[in-house]
C-alpha cells in the first residue's frame, strides 16, 4: 500500500510539473529544440535518447515517464517517422534507468527492501553484465531498426492513409467544417 502510495503521489507530483512546464512554454521550446537539431534521424533519435539517459541520474524511470517522455517525445516523433523504433528505444532506455546506480528505482527497492548494507561498488560490479547486456541491445536497435518491424508487410510500415483525396473532396470537407452553428437556441419544450 505504501509503495502504491507513493507512486500515486509521485504521478500527481509529476503530473502538475508537466502542466506548469507547459504552461511556460518549455514544450514548445524544445520543440523548436529538437526540430532544428543537425543530422539525420538516427542522430536526433540518439541525441532524445541520450538526454533521457543522463536525466536517469537524477530521475527515477516513474518521473521520467510522466515529466520528459510528455514533453521530448512528441516533437521527436514528428521529426522521425518510424514511432514503433521510437517507442522500443524509449523503453529500452527506460529499462536501463531502473538499473542505474545509484538511483535507479529497482536499485532503491531492493537495497530498501533487503536492508542491502554492501558498498555501492559492489552493487555496480554485479549489475554491470546487465548495464552491458541491455546497452547492447539498446545500440543494436538504433542502428538496425528494421528490427522493430519484424514480422510486417510492406503496407504496415507506412504512414500513408489510403487512396488520394481529390481537390473537389478536400474543398468539400472543409466547407462542412466550416459551416457556422445556427444562432437558434436548440428548443427543448416547455420548462418544467
Amino acid at each position: 500500500m505504501a509503495t502504491t502510495g507513493a507512486l500515486f503521489a509521485l504521478l500527481i507530483a509529476a503530473t502538475t510539473l508537466t502542466l506548469v512546464l507547459r504552461m511556460l512554454g518549455t514544450d514548445r521550446l524544445v520543440a523548436d529544440w529538437v526540430t532544428a537539431l543537425p543530422g539525420n534521424d538516427l542522430a536526433v533519435t540518439a541525441i532524445v535518447l541520450g538526454a533521457i539517459g543522463l536525466s536517469a541520474f537524477v530521475l527515477d524511470a516513474f518521473e521520467i515517464i510522466f515529466v520528459i517522455v510528455p514533453i521530448v517525445i512528441p516533437p521527436l516523433l514528428i521529426r522521425v517517422a518510424d514511432a514503433r523504433w521510437v517507442a522500443v528505444l524509449v523503453l529500452l532506455t527506460l529499462q536501463t534507468s531502473f538499473l542505474l546506480p545509484p538511483f535507479g528505482y529497482a536499485l532503491m527497492m531492493v537495497r530498501g527492501t533487503l536492508r542491502y548494507q554492501g558498498s555501492l561498488g559492489a552493487l555496480v560490479r554485479a549489475l554491470t553484465p546487465f548495464l552491458l547486456a541491455q546497452w547492447l541491445v539498446l545500440a543494436t536497435v538504433l542502428m538496425f531498426p528494421q528490427l522493430t518491424h519484424l514480422g510486417e508487410n510492406a503496407a504496415d510500415r507506412t504512414r500513408g492513409s489510403g487512396p488520394p483525396v481529390s481537390s473537389d473532396e478536400i474543398n468539400r470537407r472543409l466547407q462542412d467544417m466550416l459551416t457556422p452553428i445556427p444562432d437558434d437556441p436548440v428548443d427543448l419544450g416547455p420548462p418544467k
